[in-house]
């Protein structure tokens, strides 16, 4: 397949794919930072193009073949997956996440989800919603990333403390502390509605975030309190 091409008055002719010249190009020359309502959307954008190594698999490229997962002896033992990653593997491949990353994710759903003390389960729910798996998603909400992380509320946090939000792991474990604060200060399902961005007294986002938290209880497969 041939390479696909941009084509701007300004920046010329850009590979399309997700080198630094056409994020930049995307996001600077067609003004999407321009949107954001704080500084911290800025800073975390260029962090994530100029700051961190390139992903390798272009969001508009086709799936790569999965690699085998590596076999691991420890003293002449193959170490097999804990049940309870092989478990979330199996609910991401009944929801259609690529295969590609679906191993990956399910460790690192599981990982966090005992870290955080929270349901795994509704964690890759909320994952499916937001992003299906895409780890170089972007929204036109200024969020970014497996868990969709809102820049402008969380952009600063994740510079200070050098949270790659381009990269599987540290996007799961974010959004992971993300909702347990939610749900620990306002319960299970006003804190998903919460991490939607649920506003309180505003009609729309009051509708909003109710059609949201169906989509996750859809999926969960139980109604959340």
């Amino acid at each position: 397949m041939q390479p696909r091409y941009a084509f701007c008055s300004r920046c010329r002719g850009l590979k399309v794919g997700w080198s630094k010249a056409y994020v930049t190009h995307w996001l600077f020359c067609k003004h999407w930072l321009r949107r954001s309502s704080t500084l911290g959307g800025a800073v975390v954008v260029a962090a994530l193009v100029l700051g961190f190594p390139e992903p390798g698999v272009s969001v508009s490229s086709a799936p790569r073949p999965a690699q085998p997962a590596p076999r691991i002896r420890v003293s002449g033992t193959v170490m097999t997956v804990p049940p309870e990653v092989t478990s979330m593997v199996a609910f991401l491949e009944r929801h259609e996440v690529d295969q590609a990353n679906r191993k990956r994710l399910a460790e690192s759903i599981v990982s966090s989800s005992k870290k955080y003390g929270l349901n795994a389960k509704l964690l890759a729910s909320i994952m499916i919603v937001e992003s299906r798996g895409n780890p170089f998603a972007i929204s036109g909400q200024n969020a970014v990333g497996i868990m969709q992380i809102h820049l402008p509320t969380w952009g600063t946090t994740a510079v200070d403390e050098n949270i790659n939000l381009l990269k599987i792991e540290d996007n799961v474990d974010f959004g992971a502390r993300i909702l347990k604060d939610y749900v620990r200060r306002f319960g299970v399902a006003e804190g998903v509605k919460r991490y939607n961005g649920f506003i309180p007294g505003e009609p729309m986002w009051e509708e909003s975030s109710q059609r949201y938290l169906a989509k996750v209880q859809e999926i969960y497969g139980f109604e959340l309190n």
